[in-house]
This record gives structure tokens, sequence and C-alpha cells, in this order.
């Protein structure tokens, strides 16, 4: 009986996952929304009781859409939604007893949001072989998709003019498998700290809420950002996959950025406008992102926090929301 309650609270988060993930098929923009949420729930029981209640949660989503929608929407769950969430809890609740008494060391930060990077290139890269077996017939499939998205329709919408189209099209099919890799990354991210935030205010979060603009990464992580880039320039599906990977290392190393502005504004007057200014511009203009990785890397390189920040142990002199 002990056990009971985290049965329970798996079940209704696996139920619940599903239930968003299956939303998915209304196509609506709200519908959207919520399939990228569909992890949430499991990260919220994981996070909450334990990576066993969130691993309870994704077997039960998954065969709640085994069931009720088909073999591939388990399948695809599992894959993509449920154990990629679980595995994140876990990490997130890992911790080891500090050298020589002190503090209890938490998994880092950083080291979250490259799992969030990886998992979210591999998932893309993994679902190419399901469309197709070369760079052509993936990028065929893809135009022909868009192909029939423009076509004209008796009442529907107005669309571009045709010569703009093919230019629309061509767009599309070249970024769409990169803005599907980036996008998930970024949604990960975001339902990880949702998740953490909401068991944090709940009081079931054991882990101390880290310092997020304090984070690094591993030297590997340059590396394999390095690596992922050159790759790119090869051909065929090896040079997608590759791109697939620097794309989403390039979200995280802006995310990074973000932390390098967030400590190098911390004594300035204007720091509540300067960090407006930057979210403002980046949902605005998601490339600003690029830049925001260039300010990563140099981080990595050159320690800009601790050559431009504050002083260590410094209160603040400006007060605006910590990250």
């Amino acid at each position: 009986m002990t056990n009971a309650p985290l049965f329970l609270i798996g079940l209704g988060a696996g139920l619940a996952s599903a239930l968003l993930y299956a939303s998915a098929a209304s196509g609506s923009p709200l519908a959207v929304f919520l399939f990228y949420v569909a992890p949430l729930p499991i990260l919220l029981a994981g996070l909450g009781w334990r990576h066993h209640a969130g691993l309870i949660g994704a077997a039960v989503a998954a065969i709640a859409l085994f069931l009720g929608v088909g073999a591939s929407a388990g399948a695809f769950h599992a894959v993509g939604v449920g154990l990629p969430a679980w595995w994140l809890a876990y990490l997130s609740l890992l911790a080891r007893p500090g050298a020589d008494g002190a503090a209890t060391e938490w998994y880092p930060i950083g080291r979250l949001v490259l799992w969030c990077a990886v998992i979210g290139g591999a998932l893309v890269a993994l679902s190419i072989p399901l469309v197709a077996s070369s760079l052509e017939e993936y990028r065929a499939a893809l135009r022909t998709l868009f192909e029939e998205l423009f076509r004209d329709r008796p009442g529907a919408p107005a669309l571009p003019a045709p010569e703009n189209r093919e230019a629309l099209i061509n767009l599309l099919t070249a970024a769409l498998p990169i803005m599907a890799a980036a996008l998930w990354t970024v949604s990960s991210v975001f339902n990880l700290w949702l998740a953490g935030r909401i068991t944090r205010a709940s009081g079931r979060l054991v882990r101390p809420w880290p310092q997020i603009s304090a984070m690094t990464y591993p030297r590997t992580a340059d590396l394999a950002f390095l690596g992922a880039s050159a790759a790119s320039l090869l051909p065929g599906l090896v040079g997608l996959i590759a791109e697939l990977f620097a794309a989403t290392f390039l979200v995280a190393f802006a995310m990074l950025g973000l932390a390098v502005v967030h400590v190098t504004t911390r004594a300035m007057p204007t720091r509540g406008l300067i960090l407006f200014g930057v979210y403002a511009l980046l949902l605005i203009q998601p490339w600003v992102g690029v830049f925001l990785a260039v300010l990563g890397v140099a981080e990595q390189t050159i320690g800009v926090r601790k050559r431009f920040g504050p002083p260590p142990g410094s209160p603040p002199t400006a007060t605006a929301p910590l990250p």
C-alpha cells in the first residue's frame, strides 16, 4: 500500500500527458502548444514524487495511446515524450555527498540544458529514417508536404503569389528539420524549468533551487558544438543530422549567453530595461540568438562573467527577477 500514491500519481500524469499528446490531432494552434507541453505532467511526477512516478507516467501514457489511438502513437510518445521527460527528471534529482562533509552536490543545471539539446537533435534525427533513406528523398517528401499545404483551394485564405510561394516552399523544406530540433530543445528546457517551479511552490522539490545564471558547461560542449557545425558541411543525411545538433547546441549556447547577460548587468541601474529588451528582441527576431550563442562561446573561452560581472559575493545594486 505504500506505493499506491506513487502509482496513482504516475497514472494521473500518464493520462494527462497522453491527452495533451493526442490533442495535436485537431491541428489548431492551441493543440500544437498542448503537444509541446505533453512532457510536463511526467516531469511533475518525476520531480515531485521521484523518477519512479515519472517512469510509471511514461508507461501509462504509452499504453493509453497504444490502446486509444494506435501502436505508432504509443511508440512515438514513449520515445519522444515519456522517456526523455523521465530521464530529465531522473538526472535533475541525482546528487552525491560533497567532499569532506561539504554540501550535497546536485546534478549541474548546465548539463541538463545540454541533455535537452542532445535529445532535441536526436529525436528529429530518429524521425528521418521513418520518412526517407536519403537526403534527396527526405527533402522531396517535405517539399510534397508543403506543396499540398500551399495548394490553392476554394474558400482557403489568400496564399503568396506563385513565384513567392516557390521560394517559401524551398526555405521551409530546408529549415523545417532544424527549426523542429531547436524548438524541441527550447520546449524541453521550458518544461523542465516550469515543472521545477511548480514542484518548488508545492514544497515537493527536494533539491535547492539553483542559480541558473551561474550555470556552466563542460569543455566538451565547445568541441561538440564546433564538431557538429563542421560536420554540417558534409553531404547527405550525415550533414543534415549534424545540422540538427549544431542547431540544438546553438540554442544551448544562446541560453548560456543569456546567463552571461543576467550576470554582467547585475550592477547596472538599467538592468530591468536591458533584460526586457534582450528577451523582446529574442521573441521578435529569433536570429538574435546567434549573437547570444557567440557570447556563450566567449564565456566558455575567456570567462566573460568573471571578467565583467560584479565582484564575487557583492550584492546587486539593481533589482530584477532572476531567471
